[in-house]
């Protein structure tokens, strides 16, 4: 039953109890969840995941219980924690609607200690929203990044990404993104085999010679677990106590695909089982980001992580000058400069500008990139001192950087920025590649309190990655005044993105035409419909 169903800033936000408001523990679940055969029940899971994925559905109910991908995930990963191959009892609709149910019956922390409410949003973000975001420009993101502006880097160079991915996969980015694309198409029973001969014609007869039975294996094999390996990686993380059990990391993210210990069809291909089909694509476009990261880890350094901070911020700037230096709208912004980095100050002593300016008459937007708002931990647990500590070197960090930047131009001591005296600076903004809720409500309460020498009054927004492609896209011609907009209007200011946009404009008018068009002209290239 609904408990609470309203908005927190900005975000539609719905909260169950489980029916007769009854409380259940992890152990519940486990005890409850061991008496299904595992594969099978993994299979429907995956195949009810299927529906939602392929019709985009976010509100879904049955006899008043809500179907979401966040409980799916959590249920799939108990059963492969508790359950196997030889149960006997096969896992029916009402079946999975009560595991539901007890899912909804868990204890949030909060509700148990009546403290951090914060907290239970920010794990909210983590366990449930975060299945709710839009796919469609990770591919694209994921080709621009990796395939086009790696090599165009200079400071990424030295970071061979290629021939990372050949070492990994055996295969090029455009064959690992390709193959989810593929395996995710025929995943519509919960499952998928390797693509033969005429599944592979279906797609497109000239892959034939290129997509053979050797790459389709080392992709699979990257993105797949057996089901002891996926229990090993679960149990190997601590919980902080019972009560943060729900929130625990799934390990369906790394591998979305599950090997069973008895193949259904003994005479068929090996068959994998996808209980988040989402997550095969997710994998394999955001989720590289973290595989590559742990590929280049070499002690305390990351030279990944290092390259792709330059890539990434040039990868916001391409973004900038595809939305003002268009063909379409060049003469609606034909007064806009977007302006990289430079460098300001006396030798030895010099200083960084904010990543990218945008310039319009004598107005500007100053721009600060990062790779993250808040690491897994902190997203997990909820835990406000961690969540401060992530905050500190990230969001706050580019905050800190334009707030100071802004005091260097007041100051009149460097001849580099004189320019901009008599330019007024309307908006802030700090964009991140990772994907943080409550960005501009209550992470950045979080910042201000943790900056006092900041002035309370010092503004800024915080955008994803995700959403700030939107974004663009639909502020192509008037960006200054939506900012400005949104900063003026206390209920909107608090606002996600996301739910910005999705205030302001019809479901036709967010889009990115350029992503759109990369991602169009990457199935056209292979005679696919994407």
């Amino acid at each position: 039953m609904a408990k609470f169903e309203g908005f927190i800033a900005g975000k539609g936000i719905k909260t169950y109890t489980s029916k007769g408001n009854i409380e259940y523990s992890s152990e519940d679940i486990n005890q409850y969840l061991k008496q299904f055969k595992l594969s099978d029940a993994l299979r429907f899971i995956g195949e009810t995941s299927f529906k939602l994925f392929k019709f985009n559905i976010q509100n879904y109910e049955i006899n008043e219980i809500p179907v979401f991908e966040g409980a799916l995930a959590y249920i799939a990963m108990r059963l492969i924690e508790n359950s196997n191959d030889h149960s006997n009892k096969i896992m029916a609709e009402n079946d999975l609607l009560t595991a539901i149910d007890m899912y909804l019956g868990m204890p949030d922390p909060m509700l148990v200690n009546n403290d951090n409410p914060e907290g239970s949003l920010i794990r909210l973000g983590a366990t449930q929203l975060e299945y709710d975001q839009e796919l469609r420009h990770t591919l694209p993101r994921t080709l621009i990044i990796y395939r086009d502006l790696w090599s165009q880097v200079e400071e990424a160079k030295k970071v061979d990404v290629k021939k990372a991915l050949e070492d990994i996969y055996g295969l090029d980015i455009d064959e690992i993104l390709f193959f989810s694309f593929a395996f995710c198409s025929v995943a519509k029973p919960g499952f998928f085999r390797v693509l033969d001969k005429n599944q592979i014609a279906d797609f497109n007869k000239v892959l034939n010679k290129r997509i053979n039975w050797q790459k389709q294996q080392q992709f699979i094999d990257n993105i797949s677990s057996n089901y002891q390996d996926f229990k090993k990686e679960l149990r190997s993380e601590k919980v902080p106590s019972p009560q943060y059990e729900g929130f625990r990391f799934n390990p369906l993210a790394t591998t979305p695909a599950i090997i069973p210990d008895i193949n259904p069809k003994p005479n068929s291909s090996q068959v994998y089982i996808t209980p988040i089909v989402k997550l095969l694509s997710k994998r394999v476009t955001a989720g590289l980001y973290f595989e590559l990261s742990n590929h280049f880890t070499k002690g305390k350094r990351n030279p990944f992580r290092d390259a792709f901070g330059y890539v990434f911020q040039k990868y916001v700037g391409l973004l900038l000058k595809k939305s003002f230096e268009s063909r379409n709208i060049i003469e609606a912004n034909s007064n806009i400069k977007v302006h990289s980095e430079w460098k300001y100050g006396s030798r030895g002593k010099t200083k960084d500008t904010p990543d990218w300016l945008i310039v319009k008459n004598k107005s500007a937007i100053l721009i600060e990139v990062k790779q993250s708002g808040l690491y897994l931990e902190a997203k997990k647990w909820g835990n406000l001192s961690k969540v401060t500590q992530d905050l500190n070197k990230t969001i706050a960090a580019g905050v800190n950087q334009m707030w100071k930047f802004e005091q260097d131009i007041q100051s009149n001591k460097y001849p580099k920025l004189k320019w901009l005296s008599d330019i007024n600076i309307t908006e802030k903004i700090v964009i991140t590649y990772d994907h943080s809720y409550f960005l501009n409500s209550i992470l950045r309460d979080q910042v201000k309190n943790a900056n006092t020498h900041i002035p309370t009054d010092y503004h800024w927004h915080t955008i994803p990655i995700a959403d700030f492609e939107y974004f663009i896209g639909i502020a192509r011609t008037n960006i200054f005044k939506l900012l400005r907009d949104k900063r003026q209007n206390r209920d909107e200011d608090i606002m996600d993105f996301r739910d910005y946009y999705a205030r302001i404009c019809t479901q036709e008018q967010i889009d990115n035409p350029y992503l759109s068009q990369v991602y169009e002209d990457y199935f056209n290239q292979l005679g696919l419909e994407g």
